[in-house]
C-alpha cells in the first residue's frame, strides 16, 4: 500500500487536493449575491439605473446555484417561500387587464373614468393597478429577494447559519464607507447614487435612514458572533473585544447619519441584544472574581457616558441634532398623514396598485403642500400596503404576522434548551422587529438590499427547525 507522504524534494504533498464540492460552489455564489446587492442594491428609486442591474444579476447567480444539482430544502423555508409567492402572485393580478364593467366599478376610478369618453373612445380594458408601469416596476422588485431565497434552499443549515458572519462584515464595510462619505465631502467619488443625501454618510445606500437601519443590525449580529454558544473559549475574549469596538463603530457611524429614526433603531437593537444574551452575559460574569467583574461592569458603563458625551458635542452628530431641532408642524410625513388616510379610504378595499401611492397623491395632494419638497411615498410602508394592496394586501400582511409569531414563539420557549440556532433565529427576530419598526416612519423594504436583510432574518429565525430535521 502506497503512504501519504511529503514529498521533500519538492516541498509538495502527495495528498490529493481538495476538490471544490457543489455545496462550495452554492456558498461562493450566495456570497457574491450578497456582495453585489450591497454594492448596488442601496437605492429604492425606481429610475435609479443600479435596479435593473441588480435584477439582472441576481438570476445569473441563482443560475449557477440551481444548476450545482443540490437539493432544495423547500419545507424548511415554505412560510417565506409561501408569502412572497403569494404576493407576487396579487402583483401580477393586479396587472391583467379588465373588462370596462369591471373596472369602472372599483373605487377611486371615478377620477380616470371620464378621460375615454371625453377622447371619443369606448373604455378601454384597464388592469387593477392605476399605474401599470409602476406595478409592474414594483413586481420586478421582488426579484432580487427571490433569487436570495431560493438560493438559501440549497445550502445546508450550518451555511445558512454562516451567511450570518458574511452579513455582520457588509454592516462594518459600510459604516467604513459613510466615515470615508464624511471626509471626503458632498461630492466625492465614494457616492455612487444621483439622488442622495450629500450631508451624511449613507455607505452603501442612497438614503441616510435606510444606512442607519443597516448599521443597526450589526449590534446583534455582532452580539451573536461574540456570545454564540459554540465558540471556543480560548478566544472568547478577543472576540468580546473586536465586538466591542465594531460596536462602537457602528454606533458612531450610526450617529453621523442623520437620521433620527436611526437613534430609535440603535437603541432597539442594543435593548434587544441584551435580553438575546442575557443569560451567557451573566454566566461569563459569574465566572470572574467580584472586583473584575465590577470593573467590566464599570468600564462598560465608563465608555457608554463617554460616547454619550463625545456624541452631544460633536458636530458630527446630525441625528441629535435633528432631533433636538424636529419640528412637527414642518414635516411633510406628517402633515400629508390626514391626506393619505383618506386616500386609503377612497380606495379601500381594492387599492390603487402597487406602485399606484405617488399619482393618486399627487392627485388628491391640497394646494398648500404644493414646494419644492415632494411625497414620493408614505412613510409608513404599513400604510402604503393599505392604500396600494388594500384588503387583499392586508390579508397577506396578516398571514406574515401569524408566521412571525409562531415563529417567534417557537424561539422563545424551545423545547431542547438554548443553542447556537436559537440565538441566531432570536436575532433574525430582533431584526426584521427592527425593520417592521423602521417601516412606521419610513420605506426601507423597497430597497434590495434592505428587502435581501429581512428575508436573511426569516431565514436565520427558520434555522432552528431546520437544523433539528438535519440533525
Amino acid at each position: 500500500m502506497k503512504s501519504v507522504q511529503s514529498n521533500r524534494s519538492t516541498g509538495r504533498s502527495d495528498r490529493p487536493a481538495r476538490r471544490l464540492g457543489d455545496r462550495d460552489i452554492v456558498m461562493w455564489l450566495m456570497i457574491a449575491m450578497l456582495v453585489v446587492a450591497a454594492l448596488i442594491g442601496g437605492a429604492s428609486r425606481e429610475d435609479s439605473l443600479a435596479q435593473p442591474a441588480i435584477r439582472l444579476a441576481m438570476p445569473l447567480f441563482l443560475a449557477g446555484i440551481v444548476l450545482a444539482g443540490r437539493p432544495f430544502a423547500w419545507r424548511e423555508l415554505s412560510g417565506p417561500l409561501a408569502l412572497l409567492g403569494l404576493l407576487a402572485l396579487l402583483m401580477t393580478a393586479m396587472l391583467i387587464p379588465l373588462p370596462p364593467e369591471v373596472w369602472t366599478n372599483l373605487p377611486g376610478r371615478d377620477l380616470i373614468e371620464p378621460a375615454a369618453p371625453l377622447a371619443g373612445m369606448p373604455q378601454p380594458w384597464r388592469p387593477w393597478a392605476i399605474s401599470p408601469p409602476l406595478a409592474q416596476n414594483a413586481l420586478l422588485a421582488l426579484i432580487p429577494p427571490a433569487c436570495l431565497l431560493i438560493g438559501a434552499g440549497f445550502l445546508t443549515a450550518h451555511q445558512r447559519a454562516a451567511l450570518a458572519s458574511l452579513f455582520l462584515v457588509l454592516t462594518v464595510a459600510s459604516a467604513v464607507l459613510g466615515v470615508m462619505q464624511l471626509a471626503t465631502g458632498a461630492g466625492g467619488a465614494l457616492r455612487w447614487y444621483a439622488i442622495t443625501n450629500p450631508q451624511a454618510g449613507v455607505g452603501f445606500f442612497a438614503n441616510r435612514n435606510h444606512q442607519a437601519l443597516f448599521l443597526s443590525m450589526g449590534l446583534p449580529l455582532f452580539g451573536y458572533w461574540a456570545l454564540r454558544e459554540g465558540a471556543s473559549r480560548a478566544n472568547r475574549s478577543m472576540r468580546l473585544w473586536v465586538a466591542g469596538f465594531g460596536a462602537l463603530l457602528l454606533i458612531v457611524a450610526m450617529l453621523t447619519t442623520g437620521s433620527r429614526a436611526g437613534l430609535v433603531l440603535g437603541v432597539i437593537a442594543l435593548v434587544g441584544t441584551a435580553a438575546i444574551h442575557a443569560a451567557t452575559a451573566k454566566r461569563l460574569l459569574g465566572r470572574l472574581r467580584p472586583l473584575m467583574r465590577w470593573a467590566i461592569l464599570g468600564g462598560f458603563l465608563g465608555a457608554v457616558l463617554l460616547l454619550g458625551a463625545m456624541v452631544l458635542l460633536s458636530p458630527q452628530a446630525q441625528s441629535i441634532n435633528r432631533l433636538f431641532g424636529l419640528d412637527a408642524s414642518a414635516d411633510l410625513r406628517i402633515t400629508a398623514l390626514p391626506t393619505m388616510l383618506k386616500i386609503a379610504a377612497t380606495y379601500f378595499p381594492a387599492g390603487t396598485g402597487f406602485g399606484g401611492f405617488e399619482p393618486v397623491f399627487r392627485a388628491a395632494e391640497p394646494f398648500a403642500f404644493l414646494s419644492r419638497q415632494y411625497v414620493n411615498e408614505a412613510h409608513n410602508d404599513f400604510l402604503q400596503l393599505v392604500i396600494e394592496g388594500g384588503l387583499a394586501g392586508l390579508i397577506i400582511l396578516a398571514l406574515a404576522l401569524i408566521w412571525t409569531a409562531k415563529t417567534a414563539w417557537r424561539l422563545v420557549t424551545p423545547r431542547d434548551g438554548v443553542d447556537d440556532a436559537i440565538l441566531l433565529g432570536r436575532t433574525g427576530l430582533l431584526i426584521a422587529i427592527m425593520i417592521a419598526a423602521a417601516s412606521v416612519v419610513d420605506y426601507p423594504v423597497r430597497t434590495p438590499l434592505i428587502m435581501i436583510s429581512l428575508v436573511l432574518a426569516f431565514v436565520w429565525m427558520a434555522l432552528p427547525r431546520s437544523q433539528a430535521r438535519t440533525a
